[in-house]
C-alpha cells in the first residue's frame, strides 16, 4: 500500500525507509508522553494493574439546600426579632403590620446569608415563626422594664381599675363588682398579665409566620 511522503508528498511504497525523491526518512517515532498513571515500584508482579485515574469532566456544584439551615436562620430571625421588638416602641395603630413585616425581613436576612437556599413558603413560615418568638421575648423584656418602672406608683393599677370599671359599668349585677375586686387584686392582676402575654405570644408567632411565608413566596415568584 502506497502512501505520501510527509516531506515532499511523493507517493512511495509502504515500508520504504527513505523517500526516493527527497531522501526524507519515513520512520516516525511517536512523541513520548507522560504515563496516565505513575509507574509501579520495581519487582511488582506483572498481574498487578496500576490504579485507575479518575477522569474529571467538570466541577460539580453541590445542590442547593432544600431545608432550613438553622445555623444561619437563627441569627437572621434574631436580628429581625430585635427590630420587631424595637418597632413596638414606635406609636402606630397597625402594630400587627410590624409583625407581618418582621417575618418577611427574617426571610430576607436568611436569603442574604444563604443566597443559594431554596426557601419554600413552609420554610419561610418556620423562619418567620422563630422571628416572632424572638420578637415576643424582646417585647416581654421591654414590657417588664416598663412595669418595674411603674412599680413605685399606682398608675398602672389605676389604669387597670378604670378599664375594669368601665367594662362593668353597663352591668349592675353585684357579681360584676365582685369580679372587678378580684381582677384588681394582686393575684387577679398577675392572671391578667399572664393571659395577655399568652395572647401576645400566639399573635407574634402566628403573624410573623404568615409574614415569613409571604416573603418566601415573593422570593419564589421573583426567581421564576
Amino acid at each position: 500500500m502506497d502512501h505520501a511522503c510527509h516531506q515532499c508528498g511523493t507517493e512511495i511504497e509502504e515500508g520504504t525507509p527513505f523517500c526516493r525523491h527527497c531522501g526524507a526518512s519515513q520512520i516516525r517515532i511517536p512523541d513520548m508522553e507522560e504515563p496516565a498513571t505513575p509507574p509501579l515500584p520495581p519487582e511488582t508482579p506483572g498481574e498487578v494493574q496500576p490504579p485507575a485515574q479518575p477522569i474529571v469532566i467538570g466541577q460539580v456544584l453541590p445542590p442547593p439546600p432544600l431545608g432550613v439551615d438553622w445555623s444561619n436562620a437563627l441569627p437572621a430571625a434574631g436580628w429581625a426579632g430585635a427590630l420587631l421588638a424595637l418597632a413596638w416602641s414606635i406609636p402606630y395603630i397597625g402594630y400587627f403590620l410590624w409583625i407581618l413585616a418582621a417575618g418577611a425581613v427574617a426571610v430576607a436576612f436568611y436569603k442574604r446569608r444563604v443566597p443559594n437556599a431554596v426557601v419554600t413558603p413552609a420554610n419561610g413560615a418556620r423562619i418567620g415563626a422563630l422571628c416572632g418568638l424572638f420578637g415576643f421575648v424582646g417585647f416581654a423584656v421591654l414590657m417588664a422594664i416598663g412595669l418595674l418602672l411603674l412599680r413605685g406608683s399606682t398608675k398602672f393599677r389605676e389604669l387597670l381599675q378604670q378599664a375594669m370599671q368601665q367594662a362593668a359599668a353597663g352591668n349592675p349585677d353585684p357579681k360584676a363588682q365582685e369580679i372587678l375586686a378580684q381582677m384588681t387584686s394582686p393575684a387577679g392582676l398577675a392572671f391578667i398579665v399572664t393571659l395577655v402575654m399568652i395572647v401576645f405570644l400566639v399573635g407574634f408567632v402566628a403573624l410573623s409566620s404568615a409574614g415569613g411565608a409571604v416573603g418566601a413566596w415573593i422570593y419564589k415568584k421573583n426567581s421564576e
